[in-house]
């Protein structure tokens, strides 16, 4: 009975499936994080979950449909999602720093399942190398159309190689989670990325009032 001595309402079907699914994501994710996507059946996440193992087939299909939705509504979606009206291209570019260091401070272990999946993913004879070079290529495109965007709106220096900023944020945030992954008592994932985007920003972008030189290109890293 509830406190007001209403017995509970007893959950629809829809959010029972709803609940299921969660749950099943949730525990894939824990997996992952544990022993890598290989290494995880989907009958162990099943009964990780509290159901039985044939759960994930009866809710997503199998276990690569899971891992998709996993990926696409979990972790895609929270990253690439639109950028809020007004802010500046170079802001845009940078985005998905922001949001990467919120999941590390928020939910650490849904992250690192995520960054173990990206490097599982380097081995060329997995399944799970053209899905997660393809959700690479998205996060690339995205910085990549916030930095043209930053170009033509002026919150970006003129004279910036765009190619060589773009590799440049992508690299040094892959090696940031990696060095995480690896070592989490020793580097903080967050304040890694937090230092990554104040230090682009200070060296590429411009603010309201400064001058931009405009006489040569410079790439990242070399002497304005």
């Amino acid at each position: 009975m509830s406190e007001d001595g209403r017995a509970p309402r007893r959950r629809t079907q829809a959010e029972r499936v709803d609940a299921s699914g969660r749950a099943l994501l949730e525990a894939a994710a824990e997996l992952i994080s544990e022993r890598g996507w290989a290494s995880t059946t989907a009958a162990e996440i099943g009964r990780r979950a509290g159901y039985s193992r044939a759960m994930v087939a009866a809710r997503f299909g199998g276990k690569d449909a899971l891992l998709d939705t996993l990926l696409e509504r979990e972790y895609e979606s929270r990253l690439v999602a639109a950028a809020p009206e007004g802010l500046p291209g170079f802001e845009r570019a940078l985005l998905p720093l922001v949001r990467l260091a919120r999941l590390h401070r928020e939910e650490p272990e849904f992250l690192a399942s995520m960054f173990v999946l990206n490097f599982e993913a380097a081995n060329r004879t997995t399944s799970l190398r053209p899905r997660m070079a393809g959700w690479m290529e998205r996060i690339v495109a995205f910085v990549a159309d916030g930095l043209r965007a930053a170009r033509v709106d002026g919150s970006l220096r003129p004279d910036v190689d765009l190619d060589a900023l773009l590799a440049e944020i992508v690299s040094r945030g892959v090696g940031a989670a990696y060095l995480w992954v690896m070592l989490p008592d020793r580097f903080d994932f967050a304040a890694e990325v937090d230092r990554l985007r104040a230090d682009v920003l200070a060296r590429f972008g411009v603010t309201a009032g400064s001058e931009a030189p405009t006489d040569r290109r410079v790439a990242p890293g070399g002497a304005p």
